[in-house]
């Protein structure tokens, strides 16, 4: 996919831009299958670690499923040790787009599988990505891949397009040190342009845009891949960044003393 002159003024103005289609079923199953490998506990992880959704975790409910109630997995090391990841992160269709939007010069900031188990999956509150890491300039790109049937029922990706233009708000802890929400603005969901979207989709997203997924209140999983991607002349703007905090070399050249 080459992004159109459209694409990219929507992109520019409102934030986002979602890719009906991007990723055929062949890849989509190849990536739900590994993942499913890791939430039975069929393959360990190594390089990157596990959070369970908070209510099963403190044994408020129970989960009547085969595997761990996962809320996500996260850590760049997602691709580092997972053949099958590395593959999703390198996909030629997402990268045309990625670097349409960002050149050819490309580093992974992150990895992430998010799973919002049936009937439990969490919420998480309206939030910016580039909150979580301090790298400048902040234009790096979300990239939200739908492996299962997102919807308005099951936790679509909700956006306040536009919004990206404000900068970088002032957030807050809610109940860990990486469960961060917007303290500065009260967004609420009618500021929001709901994103439902069939497997195989791609939301790409910048990294300033507020947004916000609900529980997932079906009996279904609502399984997504995210990726984060920033140009390889970004700098870390802390000398001691935060232990999630990594990068990893996608596409094009490196450069001293970037990221």
């Amino acid at each position: 996919m080459s992004v159109s002159d459209e694409q990219f003024e929507q992109y520019q103005r409102e934030g986002y831009v979602v890719a009906d289609g991007l990723l055929d079923t062949e890849t989509v199953e190849r990536v739900k299958t590994r993942l499913e490998s890791y939430v039975t506990n069929e393959r360990a992880e190594d390089q990157f670690s596990r959070m369970l959704e908070p209510a099963a975790e403190d044994g408020d409910v129970d989960f009547e499923r085969d595997g761990e109630p996962v809320r996500k997995f996260e850590g760049i090391g997602m691709v580092r040790e997972d053949d099958v990841f590395a593959d999703l992160a390198h996909n030629d269709a997402i990268l045309d787009v990625v670097e349409h939007l960002q050149g050819p010069n490309l580093k992974l900031l992150r990895a992430a599988a998010m799973t919002k188990p049936p009937g439990i999956g969490s919420e998480k509150k309206f939030h910016q990505d580039a909150a979580y890491y301090p790298v400048h300039p902040m234009d790096h790109v979300t990239v939200w891949i739908a492996l299962d049937d997102a919807t308005e029922e099951n936790g679509c990706m909700r956006v306040v397009p536009g919004a990206h233009t404000d900068g970088l708000l002032g957030h807050e802890a809610v109940e860990y040190d990486t469960d961060i929400a917007i303290g500065e603005r009260d967004y609420d969901l009618t500021d929001t342009v709901a994103l439902p979207m069939e497997a195989g989709d791609v939301l790409f997203q910048h990294c300033l845009l507020p947004h916000y997924t609900a529980e997932n209140t079906t009996e279904n999983w609502r399984r997504a891949f995210i990726f984060m991607y920033a140009r390889a002349r970004s700098r870390f703007t802390d000398d001691d960044p935060p232990a999630w905090v990594d990068s990893h070399h996608i596409s094009g050249e490196e450069f001293p003393g970037c990221i």
